[in-house]
């Protein structure tokens, strides 16, 4: 056995001992001899090598360990070996090495996030110690009942008349080959972004019938800039595609002795460009403020001193401009970009997403402003310092009508020691200037009532005061069953309606349960002693939608909550939290945060994706930051659940409820989507925690019928789910890349 000496080689910080933080997508270590020289022994090379390792996610981190092998020809993608992590964490895998090893390469992630990893061996197997794990291998993989030596004899019994011994024998060896690797940033690159990247005469052409070809302001403070990140970065300028820009610059005061001599020759090479120099340092907000006041185009980007964009960054976004002429606000994806060059950690955005945008600044880059709006709005605050950009976002979009995204990455954020684009927290004072930008943002929008930051730094919960509290209807579909919950059999009903009484803060509820009319007298009295209402559905055919919209005929509130019967509350002020996002104009129904009874998420929104609704993120720890916030945070999404659903009665009538064609499945999709066509969208509010008793591995069966149904009516009105992009895996949907493609 070899106990291989760990080398972190990029994407890699210490934080103690066995302890590391990953600050991108990408984080290597070399797995190397002990006593150092050459990679291993040649008696490592080829055949099966059992690898372990104590590798273990720290916090929400979730491993995704993959081994490269260098076989003479390099670290490549479409080679990497995806290993499995045990259930109670570490490495313990099997890997056929090629006849010649020159370097392993261990990545423990796919994202940022902290872990463990302090031990690391490589054991050679050969002939019967390779068959032995191979088998003991198959046999963990059974379930516990048939791992018995009558169950193991019996079951090679029926594979040996099953097939040829030398099919079995390769099927032996075949089940021990490791899962294929992880989807690549790299390989999507390759796949979909450089086929589709326009050629400059491509670009020449289209600009020359163009009805549109406005003037492009780029604000650039300067500060001190490495001088290759600023040339970088005043190249990609240089190398746009669309010639129409101005390049506005102020160097605030800069003592780097390459900063003048770089600006002044620039700005003598290049017309485009207008410089400003201030005597004093006046920090972002101050630099800011004098480059875009040399502004004179038509629109205005921001981008940083030591950031790049790719050459067809403005183009794309003029031939936006063509398509609609009366957009107010553009935005991009983006990435992170190492000090060596190297793409990482795409930020795949949603579409315009206003609830979205108050829980983390997720337009960013790279984005096009009016120049009318922004003289209306008025430049960066000082108050808002470190978040000037997010403030300024906030201001603006409270004046426009129209958004578009732009789906493709033209921004490479630069990941220096120390800055934003490697950690949030390397820079406390941007989350308490984010915070002000919020609170002053709820305060001009409608009444501030908090805003606290999530566990991740980046993204909030703000929350506007109630305008009014109206009598919200909680509306319970029951059969009156019990289940078991934590171990003991539980009365359902009678334990939500003691959840809710006993836990909410919101006093103005009235709860109505519609029953099949074969409730139990203990579930009856349970009834009368929570002050809850009972309908009865008393026809043959059950129909979920049906006893839901008669429940909704018998309240009384103007405002309905319809909720499943094996739901328990968590957060007190869960009717609160979600009455402030369903009173901001535009917003038709909120869902919460639901978790199963082990702690894991069962709802964080719903995807439509090829007119099948699904839940991302399912099974995650509860922790989960999800991608860029999503789960942390507030987020638009085409639908919530109507396992527990906040909708205003009016909405709800207006669309005749749900719709009772869809008797057990998609009734609230559907009921979403409804009110979509009538301009109101739904929130997911990552605030609010309730614990959902569905069955974690129960089969989640749909009616053919239901599913037609459902397709009929929306796969071509929603032919692409606006947030969710189509890049990621798509069932289940994990906002990760998707390793079928890429």
């Amino acid at each position: 056995m070899i106990a291989c000496r760990i080398e972190p080689k990029g994407q890699i910080e210490p934080e103690g001992e066995g302890v590391w933080r990953s600050t991108g997508s990408d984080p290597q270590f070399r797995l190397t001899h002990p006593r150092g020289g050459r990679l291993f022994p040649f008696r490592l090379a080829g055949g099966w090598v059992r690898i372990r390792a104590d590798l273990e996610g720290l916090g929400s981190t979730k491993p995704v360990p993959l081994l490269y092998v260098d076989d003479g020809s390099g670290f490549r993608e479409d080679e990497a070996v995806r290993l499995e992590v045990r259930e109670h964490g570490g490495i313990d895998d099997l890997v056929r090495l090629p006849r010649r090893v020159r370097g392993l390469r261990l990545d423990p992630l796919a994202a940022s996030g902290r872990f463990r990893l302090a031990r690391a061996t490589l054991e050679p197997l050969r002939g019967p110690a390779a068959a032995l794990a191979v088998a003991r291998r198959l046999v963990a993989r059974l379930p516990e009942e048939e791992r018995g030596a009558a169950a193991l004899l019996g079951r090679l019994a029926g594979l040996a008349l099953s097939r040829p011994p030398a099919a079995l024998w390769r099927a032996f060896w075949d089940s021990a080959r490791p899962r294929p690797a992880a989807a690549s940033y790299a390989a999507w690159i390759e796949q979909v972004e450089r086929p589709a990247l326009p050629s400059p005469e491509a670009m020449r052409t289209a600009i020359a019938g163009f009805r549109l070809r406005p003037r492009i302001s780029i604000v650039m403070p300067v500060y001190n800039t490495p001088k290759p990140y600023l040339a970088a970065a005043l190249a990609s300028i240089r190398a746009q595609g669309y010639p129409d820009w101005e390049l506005c610059l102020c160097d605030d005061a800069s003592t780097a002795p390459h900063i003048a001599p770089m600006l002044d020759a620039l700005a003598a090479d290049e017309p485009r460009v207008r410089l400003h120099r201030r005597t004093q340092n006046g920090r972002i907000v101050g630099a800011s403020n004098d480059a875009l006041a040399l502004a004179t185009g038509d629109w205005i980007t921001l981008i940083d001193h030591d950031d790049v964009i790719p050459p067809h960054a403005l183009f794309a976004f003029v031939s936006a401009l063509n398509a609609d002429p009366q957009i107010d606000f553009l935005y991009s994806d983006e990435d992170k970009i190492t000090v060596e060059g190297e793409r990482y950690e795409p930020f795949f955005k949603p579409d315009w997403s206003p609830e979205t945008l108050e829980a983390c600044m997720y337009t960013a880059h790279l984005a096009l402003y009016r120049r009318d709006i922004v003289a209306r709005i008025g430049a960066f605050r000082a108050e808002c310092e470190g978040a000037q950009d997010y403030d300024f976002a906030l201001r603006y979009t409270e004046h426009v009508t129209r958004v578009h995204h732009v789906p493709q990455v033209l921004y490479h954020w630069r990941a220096i020691p120390g800055s934003t684009a490697q950690a949030m927290d390397n820079k406390g004072y941007v989350v308490a200037a984010a915070i002000r930008a919020l609170e002053d943002r709820a305060r001009r929008t409608g009444g501030l009532d908090s805003v606290r930051p999530t566990a991740f730094a980046g993204s909030f919960h703000l929350r506007r005061p109630l305008t009014e509290r109206p009598v919200v209807s909680i509306v319970i579909p029951t059969a009156g069953r019990d289940s078991a919950v934590r171990g003991r059999t539980v009365d359902l009903l009678a334990a939500c309606l003691a959840s809710i009484r006993e836990k909410s803060s919101y006093d103005n509820i009235e709860i109505v349960a519609v029953d099949n009319g074969d409730l139990r007298p203990a579930t009856k009295e349970a009834l009368e002693r929570f002050g809850a209402r009972a309908v009865t559905w008393d026809q043959p055919v059950f129909n979920v939608a049906a006893k839901m919209n008669l429940g909704a005929r018998a309240a009384k509130g103007d405002v309905l909550v319809f909720l499943n019967d094996d739901i328990e509350v968590i957060s007190p002020d869960w009717i609160e939290a979600m009455l402030a996002l369903l009173q901001i104009p535009g917003v038709g129904a909120v869902g919460p945060k639901l978790l199963f009874e082990t702690g894991e998420l069962q709802h964080v929104g719903v995807t439509v994706i090829d007119a099948t609704p699904d839940h991302p993120r399912r099974s995650y720890p509860r922790e989960d930051p999800g991608h860029f916030f999503s789960t942390a945070g507030n987020r638009n999404y085409l639908a919530v659940t109507g396992a527990c659903v906040m909708v205003r009665r009016a909405d709800f009538e207006a669309i005749q409820g749900f719709d009772e064609g869809f008797a057990i499945n998609y009734n609230d999709v559907d009921l979403c989507l409804r009110l979509r066509e009538r301009g109101l969208r739904s929130v997911y509010c990552a605030e609010v925690e309730l614990y959902h008793y569905e069955s974690r591995n129960r089969a989640r069966t749909v009616a053919e019928d239901e599913q037609a149904r459902f397709r009929a009516r929306w796969a071509e009105a929603i032919p692409r789910d606006p947030y969710y992009s189509e890049w990621f895996e798509a069932l289940p949907p994990t906002f990760e890349l998707d390793p079928a493609r890429f």
